[in-house]
């Protein structure tokens, strides 16, 4: 076939839609048919429709070229200009015909005929809105004159009331003439009711009096009554002053019950009149202020005190008024019917009993366990439970508004609180927490906030913190207990505990002692925990920064704090002591620069000595530069240990403190969390104990070298094997017995400061060390021997016609080495598990077995050191 775009290809032009739809070959068949795409027809339909869309017509007609599309559209519009034209045709002469029939017509006279009747109804109508208008004025002017009357007729009966409620006031309160006489008899009507209830009805009767006054405005006749008005406002008061301080000075000769219904009805009253501050003030002269003024003066901190009896609910009816002749709130006398209310019996402050371990202990062992302090405390307690406890339980139980929900409620009530007067009673907080903590601070705060003295401070405030928290758990609502602690004299009270000053204090205490220690050096072994002196003064600081008898919860971010820094600066100070005990030259050294010096082996039985110092050795100064100042083995052996046994147990000993102590005072931590406490606390130990890989290994290398310096006899053994004439060993070799005998006595010796798992470690490395080197001995021992031998064979050399003379192997000899050897690795192995070390399954020991087992030469040396 003939390519149709070669003729194109050659020609150099692009050949037209035309030229390739004729040469293109289509593939038809007469059983299928080609669907093309039609467009629908134009019609008014199409255009007039809601949803018509000029850019959906578009697409329905992408099909169609823009030539046909437009001459579509133009005949189109061609045939609706003729529609139109034909719908005009046919309605012209209707329209034509309605202007000649209008124009024809008598019009004129039609419309004349029709106004005449119109304008006389439009006259009409105006005129009968012209009197309906007339007759809504009247009406109006009638119903304001009757409303007018109706407001004077109610002001003259409000007036008339006002005055008779007046009256009737001034006859309840016995005022007017021969009020005198009048007063002072008893009052016959309402002989049945207490003088309580009477003035509870009384103080209603001048609500209401009051009541009307206001409603009645600013006239001329309520004015004439305001000095009666005002007489009958302080006859009120009066009366219900010296009725709430009667009741209040005679509570303790009457009944329990009949003290409660007096109370209630007084406190009921003074709240229906917004007369709160005033019943406390009478609450605060009457009750609170005589007791505080009596029992907090300047000396009764140094005064004899006297005991003060717990309240018990089943024990004896007594009071403190009995003692102090003061007028109590209440006074409990019997026992069936107390006035003290289960909510108001506060526990009286107990001292925890002195700890004679303790480094720095609040209070001396011996020392009584009461406190003046908490003595006063407990008498303030005892007077708030038992002489104000029913007082305070009707005041702000039984008469108080109800509580706030939640606790945002209750801080937006108390916000609200300061901008207008409160709704109920807050006796606790403006009268009793008032007038204690002004006479506290006035008169014995120069006692109570010893910031001077971090002891006597630390139990004044541990012991009013408790005070504070008794008289807190008496809140009845969050209400008031946000009152309580808003309050300027609670705030005042508060903030002159100076909690930083008496933090720097311990800081000092505590940092100096340490520093001593650390920079100075001691001259004496640890104390009871640790090895060294400078690891027993960082833990004790520890400890007592978080004893009960310094540690403050409010400052417990700052003790944290501290403790962090104690284990820094631990840290800091081991690794300035760790070069002092690191070793000059590297593990395959068989010198060190005691032994250079001329140290005698006397040295080693230093590991019976006491307790190890390390202000005893030399090491605590500068590192010196000549040899015979260089540490000896021993001590390097014994400061390397007990740093390794201090950090641990430093590490193991917080750990424990944090378990026990610190744990439970910071609250709130969460230890998975990053940052957490727990997690900044293992960060500081891991970095106390970052030392004790590097000195380990020290301490492997010198027990290695020590126990493999008896293996350079092993050579001079096995020649004298060969040498001798005895038919077999029978014992094993001087040496073996010797070769851990250094690390049995550094195990029985210093390492049992050592975790015993970390110590039984070193040794198994000091083992497989020690094995590898005396397998590598023997392998070139052998080595040497064979060769030697087949040196010797190479020099009888050959005899004439190719055959030379015999000559001896050595096969004899070889059997004694292997059996000496033999027994000699077999005690070796029993020695290693006299001290706790199974080598069965050592790669060192296996290697020192096939050393001996194989054929000469065959094998091959262990480098030391590699199963460790």
């Amino acid at each position: 076939m003939a390519d149709p775009f070669l003729a194109t290809k050659k020609g150099n032009h692009q050949p037209t839609l035309s030229v390739l739809i004729q040469n293109s070959i289509i593939p038809t068949s007469h059983n299928e048919q080609v669907e093309l795409p039609s467009a629908p027809q134009l019609d008014h339909d199409l255009f007039a429709g809601p949803t018509f869309e000029p850019s959906d017509f578009l697409l329905s007609r992408r099909h169609t070229g823009l030539d046909d599309l437009r001459s579509e559209l133009r005949a189109y519009l061609a045939t609706l200009r003729t529609s139109l034209v034909a719908v005009i045709n046919e309605e012209y002469e209707a329209f034509i015909g309605l202007s000649l029939g209008l124009r024809h017509a008598n019009v004129a006279s039609s419309l004349a005929t029709i106004r005449r009747p119109v304008l006389s109804i439009r006259t009409e109508v105006s005129r009968v809105k012209d009197e309906l208008e007339a007759m809504k004025h009247e009406m109006e002017s009638v119903l304001g004159e009757r409303k007018e009357v109706r407001e004077s007729k109610a002001l003259l009966r409000r007036l008339l009331e006002m005055e008779d409620g007046v009256e009737k006031v001034e006859g309840l309160l016995k005022l007017g003439e021969g009020a005198a006489q009048d007063r002072d008899a008893p009052d016959r009507l309402h002989v049945v009711d207490s003088p309580a209830k009477r003035l509870e009805r009384i103080a209603g009767e001048y609500s209401q009096m009051l009541y009307l006054v206001a409603k009645a405005g600013d006239l001329p006749f309520v004015r004439s009554l305001d000095p009666r008005i005002e007489r009958i406002t302080s006859t009120l008061h009066l009366d219900l002053s010296q009725l709430l301080t009667s009741v209040l000075t005679s509570a303790g000769t009457t009944s329990p019950k009949t003290t409660r219904e007096s109370l209630t009805s007084l406190l009921r009253t003074y709240a229906s009149l917004g007369l709160h501050s005033a019943a406390e003030d009478i609450i605060r002269r009457t009750v609170v202020r005589p007791f505080v003024l009596k029992t907090i003066h300047r000396d009764v901190l140094t005064s004899v005190q006297s005991p003060v009896v717990p309240y018990t609910p089943l024990g004896p009816a007594t009071t403190i008024s009995q003692s102090t002749g003061l007028a109590p709130a209440i006074n409990v006398i019997d026992k069936d019917d107390r006035g003290v209310p289960s909510f108001y019996a506060l526990e009286p402050i107990r001292l925890p009993k002195p700890d004679q371990n303790r480094w720095v202990a609040g209070t001396a062992p011996g020392e009584p366990e009461a406190h003046p302090l908490a003595e006063l405390y407990n008498k303030l307690l005892a007077f708030i439970s038992r002489d104000c406890g029913m007082l305070l339980d009707i005041a702000e139980r039984t008469l108080a508004v109800p509580p706030p929900t939640t606790l945002a409620v209750a801080l937006a009530v108390a916000a609200d609180d300061k901008q207008k007067k409160r709704a109920g009673y807050d006796i606790l907080t403006d009268v009793l927490w008032d007038e204690i903590a002004n006479r506290l601070m006035s008169e014995l705060g120069q006692t109570i906030y010893a910031a001077g003295r971090p002891s006597v401070f630390h139990q004044n405030y541990t012991i009013t913190s408790t005070f504070i928290s008794r008289i807190e758990s008496i809140s009845p609502s969050l209400s008031h207990l946000h009152s309580l602690r808003t309050h300027p004299s609670y705030s005042n009270f508060t903030r002159r505990f100076q909690l930083p000053v008496y933090f720097q204090l311990r800081f000092k205490e505590i940092v100096t002692a340490v520093e001593r220690t650390l920079d100075g050096g001691a001259n004496q072994a640890g104390g009871e925990t640790f090895l060294l002196a400078e690891s027993e003064v960082i833990w004790k600081a520890l400890q007592l920064a978080w004893n009960d008898d310094v540690y403050l919860p409010e400052l417990a971010a700052r003790f944290w704090r501290l403790s962090l820094q104690l284990l820094s600066r631990y840290r800091t100070w081991l690794h300035s002591v760790v070069p002092k005990y690191v070793m000059p030259t590297s593990a395959s050294s068989a010198n060190l620069s005691a032994l250079a010096a001329g140290g005698t082996p006397s040295s080693r039985t230093s590991f019976e000595t006491g307790r190890p110092s390390l202000a005893a050795s030399p090491m605590n100064g500068t590192r010196p530069g000549t040899p015979a100042d260089e540490p000896s083995e021993e001590a390097t052996l014994r400061q390397l240990t007990v740093l390794i046994a201090d950090s641990a147990r430093m590490e193991k000993k917080v750990y424990q403190l944090f378990d026990e102590r610190i744990r439970s005072k910071l609250l709130g931590e969460d230890d998975a969390a990053e940052g957490s406490a727990a997690s900044v606390l293992r960060d500081s130990l891991a970095l106390v104990s970052s030392i004790g890989p590097s000195l380990a290994s020290q301490i492997i290398t010198i027990l290695t070298k020590r126990c493999a310096d008896h293996l350079k006899h092993v050579k001079p053994v096995v020649n004298q094997i060969r040498a001798s004439t005895r038919r077999g060993p029978n014992e094993p070799s001087y040496f073996v017995h010797n070769i851990f005998k250094d690390l049995r006595a550094y195990m029985t010796g210093p390492g049992k400061d050592i975790d015993e798992a970390l110590r039984t470690k070193w040794a198994a490395a000091v083992v497989e060390d020690v094995m590898s080197r005396y397998a590598n001995i023997l392998t070139s021992t052998k080595k040497v021997q064979a060769g030697l031998r087949w040196l010797k064979k190479g020099r009888q050399g050959l005899g004439f016609f190719g055959r030379g003379a015999p000559a001896d192997d050595g096969a004899p000899e070889e059997d004694k080495v292997k059996l000496q050897m033999q027994l000699d690795i077999d005690t070796l192995v029993k020695e290693a598990a006299a001290i706790g070390i199974d080598v069965t399954d050592s790669v060192a020991y296996d290697a020192l077995r096939k050393s001996i087992e194989e054929g000469e030469g065959d094998a091959a040396p262990v480098p030391a050191g590699a199963a460790t």
